[in-house]
């Protein structure tokens, strides 16, 4: 039997840490998937964390010890994307723009 699991973007990520601008409900409900170890996130997303940083669309005062804390205080599970799959976001129907969010269609 697989589980359900659940790949979350950088925003996603950085809105559920932050409680920020969603609702208590669906809070919850990730608090608790990542209890279950049910979360995923690419390691990507800390790239774009550091270029949004970089063009000062986030405030962080350092990327590096953000994720450090985020994976020591979460069951957050690191996927990386393969040569392949980074390949195959690329063939993708021109349903999204942002080329992070084609490598996570690949990666779900």
């Amino acid at each position: 039997m697989s589980k359900t699991r659940y790949l979350l973007d950088t925003h996603a990520v950085i809105l559920w840490v932050t409680q920020t601008r969603m609702s208590p409900e669906f809070l919850n409900f990730l608090d608790e998937q990542d209890r279950l170890g049910h979360l995923l996130m690419s390691s990507l997303s800390f790239w774009e964390m550091a270029l949004l940083t970089q063009k000062g669309k986030l405030a962080f005062s350092n990327v590096h010890q953000w994720k450090e804390e985020l994976l020591k205080n979460t069951h957050l599970q690191l996927i990386t994307p393969t040569a392949e799959e980074m390949i195959d976001s690329t063939l993708l129907p021109p349903h999204h723009k942002d080329p992070f969010d084609r490598l996570l269609i690949v990666l779900s």
